[in-house]
């Protein structure tokens, strides 16, 4: 029998969840913010959320994270600081709510750009339930601020062959998924590559692209993830092959890149000097959103490294976006192997290195092993501390008698 009366209760339900948030994280500071949240939600109906007590992203659940989630950062005393680090794990899918009580405009316009949300507190149950209505709303026509959420574009340039720039593209990328950030490998190296070989990849073979032109058009961020290859949990590697020039295979990767932009938190991209094609700096700033410098302590890799620096800091001058610029001195000799010292090379740059990363005979045996040398070296070693960099934070220093002394003085 047609029960008229049970139709119309049920699409009315259906109606107020949509409405409003399936499903939402809630990584709480305060018992004020959490009575609030619990609240709301009680009084509009939706499902409960979860609620962690946490205020570091290290505590974040990846795998149990729901499509919104609210960070509670009141005790913050930098707000942008601390939302930037919880951005750099969160996958760009989620709608990520900030509740601090930071009352600028600079904070509202910083998280804005890394399309988080911000409320400022205190608020009242009414005006949180219309944010999150809002926030939900954004979410499904992926519209509103949470669009601005995309990978970070990083750039691998190598200044000359045989300085180790895909190993380091490599162990840059393996830190950060082992920290829990979603991470796209790019390899632009397209006939001559052993990307696979130092990621441990048993029988692997390249994506052929021959008919990708034709469908490109069609094609959408979940059919371009197709063409990754799985290294690991939280790493992914986009490698092209077939019959095509290397410019025709570099602008099918970037192609697919930018629709994989929601995808991930990072896409590393391997430029190394070996490549067959002509990287031209100027014009790859307008993709990327950091550029990693790779050189040794000779003249010709120096002078290269100057003149890629400089065409980058041209392109900032005349363009909109401030691209980062990091140096990493790959000293991949033993000692009285290079001309140069690092004092010279930071007096020829007119920059401090960034990342040094000191020899050590045993690396290409270890990476063959199938070991990762972000894993052997220490906290504060040089895969680390790049890692640590891109993402906006401040690298931990070596230990030592100084800076325990430090650290100890802080308290």
């Amino acid at each position: 029998m047609f029960d008229l009366a049970k139709v119309i209760t049920k699409n009315s339900e259906q109606t107020r969840e949509q409405a409003g948030p399936a499903s939402c994280s809630f990584y709480y500071q305060s018992s004020e913010c959490l009575e609030l949240i619990e609240q709301v939600f009680r009084f509009e109906g939706w499902n409960v959320p979860d609620c962690i007590k946490s205020s570091t992203p290290g505590e974040l659940q990846l795998d149990a994270l729901k499509d919104i989630v609210i960070l509670e950062l009141n005790n913050s005393k930098n707000v942008v600081k601390d939302a930037r680090e919880f951005a750099a794990k969160l996958p760009n899918q989620k709608g990520v709510i900030v509740i601090g009580k930071e009352d600028t405009i600079t904070t509202l316009r910083e998280l804005k750009e890394m399309g988080i949300y911000y409320l400022f507190w205190p608020l009242n149950q009414e005006e949180l339930s219309e944010f999150l209505r809002h926030v939900h709303n954004n979410l499904q026509h992926l519209s509103g601020v949470n669009k601005n959420r995309k990978a970070k574009r990083v750039a691998v340039v190598g200044t000359k062959g045989g300085i180790g720039n895909t190993m380091i593209t490599c162990e840059l990328a393996a830190t950060l998924a082992y920290q829990g950030v979603d991470t796209i490998q790019v390899d632009h190296q397209y006939f001559n590559s052993n990307t696979d070989i130092l990621l441990g990849l048993k029988k692997f073979e390249r994506q052929d692209t021959d008919n990708l032109s034709l469908q490109l058009r069609d094609m959408d961020e979940v059919s371009a993830s197709n063409y990754l290859s799985k290294v690991d949990e939280h790493w992914r590697l986009l490698a092209f092959g077939g019959s095509q020039s290397a410019e025709a295979l570099y602008s099918d990767s970037q192609n697919i890149a930018d629709l994989l932009s929601r995808q991930a938190n990072f896409i590393i991209e391997d430029f190394s000097s070996s490549n067959d094609f002509v990287m031209d700096p100027a014009l790859l700033s307008d993709r990327v959103d950091l550029f990693v410098i790779v050189l040794d302590a000779t003249v010709s890799s120096v002078r290269n490294a100057s003149q890629i620096i400089e065409k980058i800091e041209l392109h900032n001058l005349s363009g909109t976006a401030d691209i980062r610029i990091l140096t990493f001195l790959n000293i991949h000799r033993p000692e009285g192997g290079f001309p140069l010292k690092k004092d010279e090379v930071e007096r020829y740059l007119a920059r401090p290195v960034d990342v040094q990363l000191d020899y050590a005979a045993n690396f290409s045996a270890l990476m063959l092993s199938g070991k990762r040398l972000h894993r052997l070296e220490k906290r504060s070693g040089a895969f680390n501390k790049l890692a640590q960099l891109i993402q906006g934070k401040q690298p931990e220093l070596a230990s030592s008698p100084l800076n325990r002394f430090k650290a100890l003085v802080k308290r």
